[in-house]
């Protein structure tokens, strides 16, 4: 199967951009965007690959996807990455394992009565904004370090596992290596080691790997869609 095979190709890439870094390779997860994909080739992947998890940003289209057959008999992790609506906190709580997009102490606050509502931990990554476009979500850099150690002190029931960024689009991805060094050293500062870092789509996870990160978000090349993982 062809979804297969890219599949394979970017893990391959990805162990590349690893022995590039003199990074270990079995660091590093392969996180599969599925919300342009097709139900077909989601069921072909999870049925053939052992994949840590996949992503999906369209609350309400995902929710019917995964909520019958085929994908309903998978086992599969699934990370939210939209932009995360006050209205839609609970749904996502409820159906996601990870919340990839977290942007504001108040949606941290509301994910922790949420969370304790439900009996579960809220499993979130904070979500840094790296560009400058009103429609993308995400903490300011200048703010993010604040609003880590609020959540942390004052929402008992979330999770802070780690990162998540948008890189902004660019011609040659090599221009994004002074971004993603600036986003990996803010990591570091704030996570321990083992924390989730997810950097790079389909045109610049390898750079993001070389950088450091841990959870590259990919989804174009791998089902054969325009999306290019965004």
């Amino acid at each position: 199967m062809q979804v297969l095979n890219n599949y394979d190709a970017v893990l391959k890439r990805i162990n590349a951009a690893c022995l590039r870094a003199g990074r270990n390779a079995a660091d590093v997860k392969l996180l599969p965007v599925t919300k342009y994909a097709r139900v077909e080739d989601i069921f072909t992947l999870l049925s053939n690959r052992d994949i840590f998890a996949v992503a999906e940003s369209r609350l309400q289209d995902s929710l019917l996807k995964w909520g019958r057959p085929p994908l309903n008999t998978l086992k599969a992790k699934k990370i939210f990455i939209g932009q995360l609506q006050s209205n839609k906190t609970r749904k996502a709580l409820e159906n996601f394992d990870f919340i990839g997009s977290l942007s504001s102490l108040e949606t941290a606050k509301r994910l922790d009565t949420q969370a304790a509502e439900l009996g579960k931990a809220a499993n979130c990554l904070l979500q840094i904004k790296l560009t400058g476009k009103q429609t993308q979500g995400g903490a300011d850099m200048q703010d993010a370090a604040a609003l880590i150690k609020a959540a942390r002190k004052e929402c008992p029931n979330v999770n802070l596992l780690g990162l998540m960024a948008i890189a902004p689009i660019v011609d040659d991805a090599e221009q994004l290596r002074p971004v993603f060094r600036e986003v990996k050293k803010f990591f570091d500062d704030n996570f321990a080691p083992g924390s989730f870092l997810s950097l790079g789509m389909s045109g610049d996870f390898e750079v993001a790997v070389e950088e450091g990160s841990n959870l590259p978000r990919v989804g174009g090349i791998i089902f054969d869609n325009t999306d290019g993982g965004r």
